[in-house]
């Protein structure tokens, strides 16, 4: 039928958007609702019944809409996730990725398997916001864990259809999959007693994982049949969503800001390394497809500036209008990493807040830039930057971008890149078209060749 659309479903830490989109990847409708994480004695969590209000509220806003859709694509945030059994979900709560439980776990294994055997088993770094970290957490903490394992878009396509999958970028975010060779590490699992859990098989995004069923159909409105797929982690679906291809620089502006590039890893290589340049290097899945990216992964804009912002006493809307083309110098990386982490230093809060919040944008905007000669380095990527996500409604830090624009400067004019990816992934799983061969996304030239 030529009305019928693709719904694509984001499972983000702010907010949960589904998507309804055409044929020529234009969106109809959009419904929101709010990510049900709160804070508890333990940390940030929600719970499966609390997550799944929120999606069917998001997916009701579609109305009538919700009876074209011939799709479904769920992409999420990563590392959150819980335990199904034959009756349904655990009682697990679905800790937050950003929550700080889990820490002497990531140390454990980095003491054991040392940093270099870690990131060459599983493409990046032992940390405390990985799966297992969690997991490890509340197995210490002497919580049941039996059952099978899969992140919150796995529990959304449980929900809808009632079986249990994986996508491969979003398996990797558990911090014991390898996603070279697209297992998991039984030696990692073991290392913090989760060996006996299972762990939901990682198929390629777009692979049609379940249908439709009667329950599904009834909590959500959609058409009973039709097939849905996970799409992957948010920022490597984000990157399909907004058009990036694979001879660009994708620069994600956000909660997060990671650098992608196309990566060509063989099993065996070792992990590469950034010189000069801190945190961390992650490989990853390119959605749909059997190659892979490469994500610099260590900025973290939106946690440093909500900080900044709770200090300044003004509305965001106040002060970036404020902060419009005021001189300022780069905030240093060093200090933003302390940002992020809610300390402010004292200096940056004695300046004017036009000035302060002009200076952290330069200062992303400066780490960004140093880090991207890197990853050209690397990755043999000559083709122009491309600037994706929510943080391009920061006037300021678009004018900061433009200043070090390197090579060839655009702007995708998506703002629902996350969304619009997980339904073009979806149309792979209704058979409308092939990877990568999905409609066209506009973009912004916004610099010409490098000066």
């Amino acid at each position: 039928m030529r009305d019928e659309l693709l719904l694509g479903i984001d499972l983000g830490t702010s907010s949960i958007k589904a998507n309804a989109i055409d044929r020529h990847g234009r969106s109809l409708g959009i419904g929101t609702a709010p990510t049900p994480f709160r804070a508890t004695a333990d940390g940030v969590e929600m719970t499966p019944e609390d997550l799944f209000s929120a999606i069917g509220a998001a997916i009701a806003q579609l109305g009538e809409l919700r009876n074209r859709i011939a799709g479904v694509g769920v992409s999420s945030m990563g590392e959150t996730g819980t335990v199904i059994r034959p009756d349904g979900p655990g009682r697990l709560p679905l800790v937050a990725w950003h929550d700080g439980r889990g820490e002497e776990i990531a140390e454990r294994l980095a003491a054991e398997f040392g940093p270099d055997d870690i990131l060459r088993r599983t493409g990046r770094r032992a940390r405390n916001v990985t799966s297992i970290a969690k997991l490890g957490w509340l197995r210490a903490s002497g919580v049941e864990l039996s059952g099978t394992w899969t992140g919150v878009a796995g529990l959304t396509l449980w929900r809808l259809t009632g079986a249990l999958g994986q996508e491969h970028s979003l398996a990797a975010t558990s911090g014991a999959f390898d996603p070279v060779a697209g297992r998991y590490d039984a030696d990692i699992l073991r290392a913090v007693g989760l060996d006996d859990i299972a762990w939901a098989p990682a198929r390629r995004a777009g692979t049609v994982l379940g249908r439709v069923n009667e329950g599904g159909e009834r909590w959500s409105g959609l058409r009973r049949g039709i097939p849905v797929t996970i799409a992957g982690h948010d920022h490597p679906v984000g990157v399909v969503g907004a058009g990036g291809e694979r001879d660009e620089v994708i620069d994600s502006l956000g909660t997060g800001e990671p650098l992608v590039v196309s990566w060509s890893p063989e099993v065996g290589d070792p992990h590469p390394v950034l010189p000069g340049q801190p945190g961390d290097l992650t490989v990853t899945r390119w959605p749909g497809t059997e190659r892979h990216m490469l994500l610099w992964e260590t900025l973290r804009p939106g946690l440093a500036m909500s900080t900044l912002l709770g200090h300044l006493g003004l509305t965001r809307d106040d002060i970036e209008f404020a902060a419009i083309r005021v001189p300022a110098d780069p905030i240093p990386v060093d200090q933003l990493l302390r940002m992020q982490e809610g300390d402010v230093p004292r200096h940056v809060l004695d300046l004017p807040a036009e000035v302060a919040w002009a200076g952290a944008l330069e200062g992303y905007a400066a780490a960004a830039a140093a880090a991207e000669v890197g990853m050209r380095r690397l990755s043999g990527v000559t083709g122009r930057s491309l600037l994706i996500g929510g943080g391009l409604r920061s006037r300021r830090w678009i004018e900061a971008k433009m200043a070090r624009a390197a090579w060839p400067l655009a702007m995708a004019a998506e703002r629902e890149a996350v969304s619009r990816g997980a339904a073009l992934l979806a149309g792979i799983a209704a058979g409308w078209w092939e990877a990568e061969d999905y409609p066209p996304a506009d973009l912004i030239p916004m610099s010409e060749e490098a000066a």
